[in-house]
């Protein structure tokens, strides 16, 4: 979608991927079900089991029912409360468990072990990143004269797929990387060649915390992706309000840190600029704090 408010403020034509508008809100339902799609029948039997950050818990959740899987989706005690609500309406088994996404995946993979069923990662899958990598695919073939693609990174999994999509069908369109200042796991795994634990701030991009990224996603990154910049948590909250009052649209922190980028000028637009909105359940209250 072409945003002419945001073109206007930023000097270049600006363009929204509306990931926000998916079915459970958010883009991770891609890769849920390009994964949960490909299971046998004796591991839909069997069930799976997740770690989110609320997200992908719902996309898990959301192609469970589907594909006729029974789902458990651990999340932090400290989840959003708009995603642990919106879980507990698609009726999924959902343990609050762990300080983290990483505690709660811990947890997770206990379970898997425990009860046999199936783990699905959040990102560090190549099924989930080739899922994940369709909002590239779209991206380039709605608009194939994109120069720059700016994606939200939290683990990796997203940027990762979309880095090798857009540049399979584009070798010359850029893809840059946002992430908080508050959770810089990704920046400092390329600085240092390696993953590495990275404490993690107060943030109100959520979906995006986490302590470490993976060896899968940082070598797809480090490969394919241009650059990955960090924004502050002042920036995030001024694009969510700009998004909301200028296409009258609710996205969440997480979603709103590529507009960020721009209205700090951690980087230049391009002539054609798309900006990955990924999201957008966002807790009513943190919500009322911004406005």
């Amino acid at each position: 979608m072409h945003s002419l408010a945001l073109s206007e403020r930023l000097g270049a034509e600006i363009y929204l991927k509306l990931e926000n508008w998916q079915k459970t809100g958010s883009f991770k339902v891609r890769g849920a079900f390009h994964r949960l799609l490909l299971l046998s029948p004796e591991e839909r039997r069997r069930g799976v089991v997740t770690a989110s950050a609320g997200n992908h818990g719902l996309g898990v959740a959301y192609a469970a029912r589907q594909v006729h899987a029974e789902a458990c989706v651990v999340v932090p005690v400290a989840a959003s409360a708009a995603k642990v609500a919106a879980l507990q309406q698609l009726g999924v088994q959902l343990v609050q468990q762990g300080v983290d996404y990483d505690e709660a995946e811990q947890v997770a993979r206990e379970m898997q072990e425990r009860d046999r069923r199936v783990f699905v990662h959040a990102f560090s899958d190549p099924e989930i990143i080739a899922g994940q990598g369709t909002v590239g695919l779209e991206v380039m073939h709605d608009l194939p004269a994109a120069e720059l693609i700016l994606v939200p990174v939290g683990g990796g999994g997203l940027i990762s797929g979309v880095a090798v999509a857009a540049k399979s069908l584009s070798p010359g369109v850029r893809v840059v990387g946002v992430q908080s200042e508050a959770s810089p796991a990704m920046v400092r795994a390329l600085a240092v060649g390696h993953n590495i634990e990275t404490p993690i701030g107060p943030t109100i991009a959520d979906g995006l915390a986490g302590r470490f990224v993976s060896p899968a996603t940082l070598e797809l990154t480090r490969r394919f992706v241009d650059e990955v910049v960090l924004v502050s948590e002042e920036a995030i909250v001024e694009a969510m309000r700009l998004v909301l009052e200028a296409e009258h649209m609710l996205v969440e922190g997480s979603a709103s840190v590529g507009v960020a980028a721009l209205l700090e000028k951690r980087v230049a637009p391009g002539a054609r600029t798309v900006v990955v909105l990924t999201g957008r359940n966002v807790d009513t209250e943190v919500l009322k704090k911004i406005l």
